[in-house]
C-alpha cells in the first residue's frame, strides 16, 4: 500500500506522462526544446529613415503589428520559419534576410561585432 506521499507521487508521474510534449509550448519554448537558442540581432539593408516590420505571423499576408527602427538591436529565435525569425522578448517575427547576429566582445568596453 502506497503512503500518501508516494500516492501524490504517483499522480504526478501519470498526469505528466499524459500530457502533451511541444503541442502547448509557446514557440521560445519550443525553439529551445528544439535546439533553437536565442541571439542577439541587429537590422540590415535597411535605407536610412525606414523600419523593419514586426508581422504577426511568418508571413507577409497580414498587415504589420510594429517595427524595429533601423540600427536597432533585437533578441529573436536563430531559427528561421518561412524566412522569418520569431522575436523574444516582444510579439512577432521579422524577415530574416533583414537582420544581423551580432556578439559583444570585450564586455568591459562594450564591443559589439556584427558577425
Amino acid at each position: 500500500m502506497l503512503s500518501t506521499k508516494e500516492n501524490l507521487k504517483q499522480i504526478e508521474m501519470d498526469t505528466i506522462q499524459q500530457e502533451p510534449l511541444l503541442t502547448e509550448l509557446t514557440p521560445e519554448a519550443a525553439a529551445t526544446v528544439e535546439g533553437g537558442r536565442t541571439l542577439t540581432y541587429t537590422t540590415k539593408n535597411i535605407d536610412p529613415g525606414s523600419s523593419l516590420n514586426i508581422r504577426p505571423t511568418p508571413s507577409t499576408k497580414l498587415r504589420p503589428i510594429g517595427s524595429i527602427q533601423r540600427g536597432d538591436f533585437f533578441e529573436a529565435s536563430s531559427g528561421i520559419t518561412n524566412g522569418f525569425r520569431k522575436l523574444f522578448g516582444r510579439a512577432g517575427w521579422v524577415s530574416a534576410k533583414f537582420t544581423q547576429r551580432v556578439t559583444v566582445q570585450n564586455s568591459s568596453a562594450g564591443r559589439i561585432v556584427l558577425t
